[in-house]
């Protein structure tokens, strides 16, 4: 009776952790892809400004990807939803660019990401000196 106890205590304490876990392994990997894409606009911009030439951060929305490259090769993950408005769009490949320029600003505007249609967060850029911010933004 008393193992029988044990292991229905045992069961209900595990069903109630493991859930937790998922989620928190879930909002780590948000972290990285947020970290990710804000590491690469600050690449685009040091190498726009180190090189003396346009750095060009692609989006290429229909096949959610993204990156510095042509075709861009850093996938955007399934449960996010990226917006930005007024990005030029490369007609060549179709892709939506942020451009930066060699004296550090660029062209483009804000792009603001959602995490499961409900977290979102702001990855800001200064339309002159190009500087990157990530901040969290409230609910849809």
């Amino acid at each position: 009776m008393e193992l029988m106890l044990v292991l229905i205590i045992l069961t209900l304490t595990i069903g109630m952790v493991i859930p937790r876990i998922g989620a928190g392994w879930k909002r780590m990997e948000d972290r990285e892809f947020l970290q990710e894409v804000t590491q690469t606009l600050k690449r685009a911009r040091l190498q726009a400004m180190n090189s003396g030439e346009i750095s060009v951060f692609r989006i290429r929305g229909s096949e959610k990807l993204y990156g510095l490259e042509v075709p861009p090769s850093q996938p955007i993950p399934e449960n996010v939803d990226l917006f930005a408005d007024h990005l030029e769009q490369d007609p060549a490949t179709g892709d939506h660019v942020i451009l930066f320029f060699p004296d550090g600003s660029i062209t483009g505007s804000d792009l603001e990401i959602i995490f499961d249609r409900q977290r979102t967060f702001r990855i800001s850029i200064h339309p002159l000196f190009g500087t990157v911010r990530l901040s969290r933004a409230g609910s849809p």
